[in-house]
Formats: structure tokens, C-alpha cells, sequence
């Protein structure tokens, strides 16, 4: 390629050899400059050129070097990424035939999955972690609530009935319980229930 420089014919031939190797095949480091450069000046003809059916074929041209170019890159960006995937799980990945632009793209690809692995796993962890601390304290909620409801005496027979609480009631003359203040205050006032001093 370096004797030949970069033209249609070993584009071709870069695009047959990465699609069939299952690693990064060898390319200049001036490639994709090189590249860029060839289009521009099969552009510029394009422009410059008067004859009608010339400019017809060197738009087919510029437009199959372009369907080319974009292949070979999306193929070695394919790698590029499975590499960075690969080195981001502890692998070591063949990375000899990157060039300088590919190299950028790896390093950030796999700076950014480091970083998002390591910011989604400890997230994971500290909620996994808070709820347990705060649980003692739910419990404590819970019997602070229980201790403030008032313990009565049931003073005549109560027919079964759903309490505020969603709860089901049998209450017997004698009985004792603790009930939610709302439901002692209803039955207190109704006669059918008194508060036993504690």
C-alpha cells in the first residue's frame, strides 16, 4: 500500500482483508489522512471537469470509495469496541495495528465503561446498604405507634366488625386489647369500651 499509495483498487483490498480477519489487520498510520485526502482530490476533478460522462463516472467513484471507506471503518470499529469490552473484563486484547485516531477511540471507549462499571456497581451497593441501616428505625416507628395506642376494656359484647385499621374484630364483654386511638375513642363514646389506666 505504501508503494501503491491509496486508490480505489487497494481500498478494495484493505476492505476484503479486515472483513475476513477476525483481528485488526496492519494499515498505515497516515490512513485515514491519506484516505481523506484521495477523496478530496477525486472531488476536486469532479469539479474541474467538464465532460459530462467523465463527471458521471468519477461521481461513481466518489460514491463507491465512500461506501468502501465507511465499511472498513465500521469493521475496525466493530474490533476497536469488542476490544475495549475484552480489556474492561480483564482481557488483553491484540492492540499492535491501532492507529493514533483508533487509539483515541479505544481509550475513551474503555475510560467510559470503567468509569459507568464502577459509578452502577457501587450505586448498587450503597442501596443495598441504606435500607439495612434504616430498618432498626422503621421498627422503632412501629412500636412507638403501638405504645401510644390505648389499652381498654370491652364492657359489653361486640358484633363482628372491620376496625380503621382494616383489621377484623370479635370483641367479648371482658376483654382486654390495645386499639387504635380512633376506633377507642368511637367505642368509648358508644359506651362499649373503657380506657384501662396504665
Amino acid at each position: 500500500m505504501d508503494e501503491e499509495g491509496i486508490n480505489y483498487k487497494t481500498l478494495r483490498k484493505i476492505q476484503q482483508t479486515e472483513k475476513t480477519s477476525p483481528t485488526l489487520t496492519s494499515i498505515h498510520q497516515s490512513f485515514y489522512n491519506d484516505l481523506s485526502e484521495f477523496l478530496k482530490n477525486l472531488e476536486d476533478r469532479f469539479e474541474k471537469e467538464s465532460n459530462s460522462q467523465k463527471q458521471m463516472l468519477l461521481r461513481d467513484e466518489i460514491q463507491n470509495t465512500k461506501k468502501i471507506a465507511n465499511n472498513i471503518y465500521e469493521q475496525r470499529e466493530k474490533k476497536i469496541l469488542l476490544a475495549a469490552i475484552s480489556k474492561a473484563r480483564g482481557g488483553e486484547p491484540e492492540l499492535k495495528n491501532l492507529v493514533d485516531e483508533e487509539k483515541k477511540l479505544f481509550d475513551t471507549t474503555l475510560e467510559t465503561m470503567n468509569e459507568t462499571r464502577e459509578k452502577i456497581l457501587n450505586k448498587k451497593t450503597e442501596n443495598k446498604e441504606n435500607p439495612t441501616e434504616e430498618t432498626p428505625k422503621v421498627e422503632e416507628k412501629k412500636e412507638e405507634q403501638t405504645n401510644i395506642n390505648p389499652v381498654v376494656m370491652v364492657t359489653n359484647d361486640i358484633p363482628e366488625f372491620i376496625g380503621t385499621d382494616a383489621n377484623k374484630y370479635v370483641l367479648k364483654k371482658g376483654d382486654v386489647l390495645s386499639l387504635p386511638g380512633d376506633m377507642s375513642d368511637t367505642l368509648s363514646k358508644r359506651g362499649m369500651v373503657k380506657e384501662v389506666k396504665r
